[in-house]
């Protein structure tokens, strides 16, 4: 338990048994250990000490860390070189709007498949200045999440919720231009304002 404590201490109270095993502790040692309720599964191959309290974004931080298992928070770049919390995920970590995090979503410079239907991944390179870090994960900036939820095709009124948390929020956007320009993807003839659209909710 010394040892988990040690990897679990700077991860949100989680480890995944990669790491566990990297320091010579065996899958049976972590099956004693889940079965005397000194640790708990929080997700395939992600664990909590029994000690460390849940946390809001408990989910998204262990799919996080499963998305590179073998290597502790704290040596992974944060930045867009990852796997970087996306789309409604990425919404709901910033606090933006009425959106779930789930499917729990990650856009990752490589190609990766879940078949867990609570996961998804989308696969392209991020340029630096779209992605933060939120809860201690790389996620994408609100101006990235608001362009990429219309893009992919999220209810306009849910959008309109996260646009309007993040002009409260007073966080620095520009949209004007960049959401009027898919106008015609959500729907709408050439010249609609879809900007004023949202902001009327």
């Amino acid at each position: 338990m010394n040892i988990i404590n040690d990897i679990s201490s700077s991860q949100k109270g989680l480890f995944t048994s990669a790491q566990a095993t990297s320091l010579g502790i065996d899958r049976m040692a972590l099956s004693r250990l889940a079965s005397h309720g000194q640790i708990e599964p929080v997700a395939w191959g992600v664990f909590r000490a029994a000690a460390a309290p849940s946390i809001r974004e408990e989910d998204v931080y262990a799919a996080w860390l499963a998305t590179n298992p073998a290597t502790p928070a704290h040596l992974r770049p944060f930045d867009e070189s990852g796997c970087v919390a996306s789309l409604g995920t990425a919404a709901w970590l910033h606090g933006l709007g009425e959106l779930k995090p789930e499917p729990i979503t990650f856009s990752c410079p490589k190609r990766k498949q879940s078949r867990n239907p609570s996961l998804r991944f989308l696969r392209r390179q991020l340029p630096k200045e779209d992605v933060c870090m939120v809860a201690g994960m790389p996620t994408t900036t609100p101006r990235r999440t608001i362009l990429d939820l219309l893009d992919h095709g999220e209810d306009l009124s849910l959008v309109a919720s996260v646009l309007r948390d993040a002009e409260l929020a007073d966080f620095a956007m520009d949209l004007g231009d960049e959401v009027n320009s898919r106008a015609a993807k959500c729907g709408f003839g050439k010249g609609f304002d879809l900007y004023a659209y949202l902001k009327r909710g």
